[in-house]
């Protein structure tokens, strides 16, 4: 990776670099944090346990950003491979995977991450667009919540 002069980071190891714009604080109010299992750049293609990298995204209504390539390599990943995955996840609320198992899942999810798993290799922003269009709606409720919804604004029936 480096930096060019706006600051934005490009992964160069490509034919086809993908540019990783940084987020600051508050910059991105009402959006979720999201990994995506990759093996390929800029796709949704890989299993929790053996994925190359995670793409980590910033998409709110009304933006999906690549802020991060996180590398899924390294001697830590030798000892406990899902809970060392879990770890290199943890500010991200959602997580995009092509299959991942039991205990991987009981990892991730102790990390009050969400994880979905769609199958078949797919392009990650057309399922950011797709959580895009959920997230300008009517969010679930625990979506909602973790945008940052009041309770209020959460509640989805009158009580009688």
């Amino acid at each position: 990776m480096i930096n060019n002069q706006a600051g934005v980071e490009v992964n160069e190891m490509s034919e086809n670099p993908i540019l990783i714009r940084p987020l600051s604080d508050n910059e991105m109010p009402d959006s979720v944090r999201v990994a995506i299992a990759s093996n390929h750049e800029g796709k949704l293609d890989g299993h929790f346990g053996s994925c190359v990298q995670f793409l980590i995204y910033q998409v709110s209504p009304e933006n999906i950003r690549l802020i991060d390539v996180r590398a899924t390599t390294g001697k830590e990943a030798e000892i406990e491979k899902n809970a060392y995955l879990a770890d290199l996840i943890r500010d991200c609320h959602i997580l995009y995977v092509s299959s991942i198992g039991g205990p991987a899942v009981a990892k991730v999810v102790k990390h009050s991450i969400h994880p979905i798993k769609h199958i078949g290799e797919v392009d990650a922003e057309d399922v950011l667009s797709k959580l895009q269009s959920v997230l300008s709606c009517m969010p679930p409720p625990w979506l909602a919540k973790v945008m940052g919804h009041s309770d209020e604004a959460r509640v989805r029936f009158e009580t009688e």
